[in-house]
């Protein structure tokens, strides 16, 4: 078949397990033919060949049981960033991105910074942060191997060379190091939540998303932890679930957290709370 049948008849697969079959259907296709999306709009009586065929198809099986598009291409867009991602990491997501925009306007006018990413998976924070500022200096933790060698091939795939990369449990190998800001996209999904049932989050790493009976858990160990490795005016800056904020805010000002800030995502969901330690009196700010 051509590109434009290949596309019809995988379209039509894809309708019952995927929401977003059309979409689906051209990232695979691209990747099988190593093209963009506009080769397939220009060409769409191009012939594959057999084992470009097979290929796909084999792809669009797998998607049709619900392996993210992700894990099928082996990569992810983040910050403008082509991530290498593997079922051992999470897949980044826009949301994230949240995270990233607070850095890059809250610290907009320090010259010199050192920064931690707990929980790193394939590097998306740290290496976003990196590329925007080369002079600082950042730190990027994981509990698994498996993701920090992705991290790893992330960063030297973009020639980032500001980052450190340890194994580490949330602070267990950072003993006696101090930060400036303390960044983390933790686990936070509750034990049970519905939605572990659902799309892309079945295939991803159990560890890297589930966080106990509220899904507080990791939430609750890193709040009460960061203070020892904050520097004075130090920041600590967590992604958290879009039902969590009260919650997320309560373990902020359990841990002395004073000027504490709130921010929602794109499609204004509350995505991300910061903190810093040194205000004498309480300020929450929520946008």
């Amino acid at each position: 078949m051509n590109i434009s049948e290949t596309l019809l008849a995988a379209t039509k697969r894809l309708q019952a397990s995927s929401s977003s079959a059309r979409i689906d259907t051209e990232i695979l296709l691209c990747h099988v033919l190593d093209c963009n999306s506009a080769h397939l709009a220009a060409w769409p009586e191009k012939k594959l060949s057999p084992g470009q065929a097979q290929q796909f198809d084999q792809l669009i099986s797998r998607r049709e049981t619900g392996t993210p598009v992700a894990y099928l291409t082996g990569k992810r867009e983040f910050w403008s960033l082509e991530l290498e991602v593997t079922p051992a990491t999470l897949i980044p997501r826009p949301e994230t991105e949240t995270l990233i925009e607070f850095v890059l306007e809250q610290f907009k006018q320090q010259k010199k910074c050192h920064v931690v990413d707990l929980g790193t998976g394939s590097g998306a924070i740290a290496l976003a942060i990196a590329r925007e500022h080369p002079d600082w200096e950042i730190t990027a933790t994981d509990i698994s191997q498996d993701a920090l060698t992705v991290a790893q091939k992330n960063a030297a795939k973009h020639q980032i060379n500001n980052v450190e990369f340890k194994i580490s449990h949330w602070f267990n190998a950072l003993k006696g190091e101090s930060f400036d800001i303390i960044i983390s996209n933790p686990p936070y999904v509750a034990e049970g939540d519905p939605h572990l049932l659902n799309g892309d989050v079945r295939f991803e790493p159990a560890i890297s998303l589930i966080s106990g009976k509220q899904g507080m858990d990791d939430v609750e160990i890193i709040t009460a932890e960061a203070g020892r490795y904050l520097k004075n005016n130090g920041w600590l800056i967590l992604e958290h679930g879009y039902d969590q904020k009260k919650q997320v805010q309560d373990c902020f000002e359990a841990s002395d957290f004073k000027t504490i800030v709130q921010k929602t995502d794109l499609p204004g969901q509350s995505r991300m709370t910061a903190g810093c330690r040194t205000s004498t009196e309480y300020t929450t700010k929520t946008s």
